[in-house]
């Protein structure tokens, strides 16, 4: 199958670049933040955020900055058994570009292979190879399904800067559809197509990850954390929780603090 060699996050690094070579390994690639030029066989890509690249073994690539750092995720890895058919047929053939429709969802995957393969607790090797291969099928994937018009992935790209900064107000979607020119019921449907879950659904997301941290790394209560991040009640606030993490806030500090 495959051995992972490096799974790496640049975070803004001054001056990045590769050299340009024949490269002795594949490559996956999910831009976040920002943009980056990659010459790949003698033909230079602009890659911007929500890109996804993948860069076979033996391609001639290089790489630099362009107008600022960026932020993205690289894994390196190899196919062990060129003789595995499975293996062979999740490996593209050229250097692949695409822009992912859902970003978040890949976002987090590329995310849990960075933790997994930095912490190295056990069984961390085939938890790696498991979402390597899941990633390699959604770039497999992702050019014979319905494509993103590169339209809409900007305006759900202006919709997601504002909920990463407003998500602890109230959100209306017809606030939303006004900061795009677009009506509501447009809003929604085209913030799905391109990231995977509805705005509400998304802004869901954002509450419940910070109120995990504070679960457990500070002393607020639950019914302050619920007030803090927005929710209508506390309530409301268990509802949706428990539905995301499969546990309640109480069973969530029980579980990981063993008390």
């Amino acid at each position: 199958m495959f051995t992972l060699l490096a799974v790496h996050y640049d975070d803004c690094i001054p001056g990045w670049n590769t050299v340009r070579e024949a490269i002795p390994y594949h490559v996956i690639v999910l831009m976040v933040e920002g943009t980056a030029t990659y010459t790949i066989n003698g033909v230079t890509h602009r890659v911007e955020a929500g890109d996804l690249l993948v860069i076979p073994k033996g391609t001639v690539r290089a790489g630099s900055n362009t107008e600022a750092p960026h932020r993205k995720y690289t894994v390196l890895f190899n196919l062990i058994d060129d003789a595995n058919a499975d293996a062979q047929l999740l490996l593209p053939s050229h250097f692949m570009r695409m822009k992912i429709s859902n970003y978040e969802y890949v976002l987090k995957r590329f995310s849990r292979l960075f933790q997994e393969r930095w912490e190295g607790k056990p069984y961390h090797e085939s938890i790696c190879l498991g979402i390597l291969i899941e990633l390699l099928g959604v770039a497999k994937r992702e050019p014979i399904s319905p494509a993103v018009e590169p339209i809409k992935f900007y305006l759900a790209r202006k919709i997601h800067l504002e909920l990463q900064t407003h998500y602890r107000e109230s959100i209306q979607i017809s606030e939303l559809a006004k900061l795009i020119g677009r009506s509501p019921n447009y809003t929604i449907a085209m913030f799905k197509k391109a990231l995977g879950m509805t705005p509400i659904e998304y802004v869901h997301q954002l509450r419940v990850q910070e109120a995990s941290s504070l679960l457990l790394e500070s002393t607020m209560s639950v019914t302050e954390i619920s007030d803090y991040l927005g929710f209508y009640d506390t309530s409301h606030f268990y509802r949706v929780f428990k539905k995301m993490m499969k546990e309640s806030p109480s069973a969530y500090i029980t579980n990981r603090k063993g008390c």
